[in-house]
């Protein structure tokens, strides 16, 4: 297959979108899962709309084939080209979180907030458009999708990213789609995103929950599906207590999270990896670290 498409395993590849903006080439995709009927895991912001379209074109699959896309929450970079992508996929409902179905049928407040929280970026990801209502489906905990095939999907509540996280679980191969609840990959560096506003104990019960699944594949939704996929949570937990100690005692001593995130950098030698990447890989990656400081400095247990 070409570098668009990754096989993870017979049912399941991730589509690269390749954002046409730079430092975002590897840094969104979807996970396409076959079955009788076949499913989008994570659509991502408008303007990645082309690149899955183009990828489903190289997979020798037309828009009109997907049944569902899937989406593990609705941050506009995950959820915010759904609305985009349904004028193309015409027979695809959308299942999200019940907390993300207004939002998704309305996202003025969705895409003022990304506006706020992003700024120029989220122009870049591209406007939000609404979802027509009868489109959506609402994901229940635990529920099974079965896709034909022997495909059959598991959805997890999996709070803490977001109160509005779910994970999807392929039991046959052990694979879990984990959106942003199990932290992000890049450059072979583990790097957790937890913003504001952040409940700890939630991100723990999720992450246990995941581990208690033994999963063997992790999928990261930035970027990649990778073996090891117990040790990789556990790690997650690990760090995130290591977060939260750090950026408590930067609370206590009155400082900002910027100085939080240096002694984070300093202690986590995980994020090393920020200091190879390019410029504008760079500016991607900061802002949202020490947005995820942030979190950890103003967290709710």
């Amino acid at each position: 297959m070409s570098e668009t498409i990754q096989n993870i395993a017979p049912s399941l590849k991730l589509l690269n979108s390749r954002l046409e903006f730079p430092g975002y080439q590897n840094y969104i995709g979807a996970y396409l899962i076959l079955g009788e009927k076949k499913a989008l895991v994570d659509i991502g912001p408008a303007s990645a709309v082309k690149g899955v379209l183009t990828a489903l074109s190289e997979a020798r699959l037309s828009p009109e084939e997907i049944d569902y896309i899937i989406l593990t929450h609705i941050h506009i970079d995950h959820g915010g080209g759904a609305g985009t992508a349904l004028k193309s996929m015409k027979n695809a409902r959308v299942l999200v979180h019940p907390r993300g179905r207004q939002h998704l049928i309305d996202p003025t407040a969705l895409w003022n907030a990304s506006v706020e929280t992003l700024g120029e970026l989220a122009v870049r990801y591209g406007q939000i458009e609404p979802v027509p209502e009868e489109k959506i489906l609402t994901a229940e905990d635990g529920m099974k999708l079965d896709l034909g095939k022997g495909v059959v999907l598991e959805l997890y509540m999996t709070p803490g990213h977001a109160a509005h996280h779910l994970s999807i679980f392929e039991r046959p191969h052990g694979v879990l789609l984990a959106g942003d609840s199990a932290g992000m990959y890049t450059d072979g560096a583990l790097r957790l995103t937890t913003p504001p506003p952040f409940r700890l104990s939630d991100y723990f019960t999720s992450l246990d929950r995941m581990i208690a699944l033994q999963p063997r594949l992790l999928g990261y939704a930035h970027y990649g599906c990778y073996p090891d996929a117990m040790v990789r949570l556990r790690a997650a937990k690990e760090k995130a207590q290591m977060w939260y100690d750090i950026a408590q005692a930067g609370v206590k001593a009155g400082k900002t999270p910027e100085q939080v995130a240096q002694e984070v950098r300093e202690k986590d030698k995980d994020l090393a990896y920020l200091s190879t990447l390019d410029k504008d890989e760079f500016e991607r990656d900061y802002s949202l670290f020490v947005t995820s400081i942030h979190g950890m400095m103003t967290a709710k247990l």
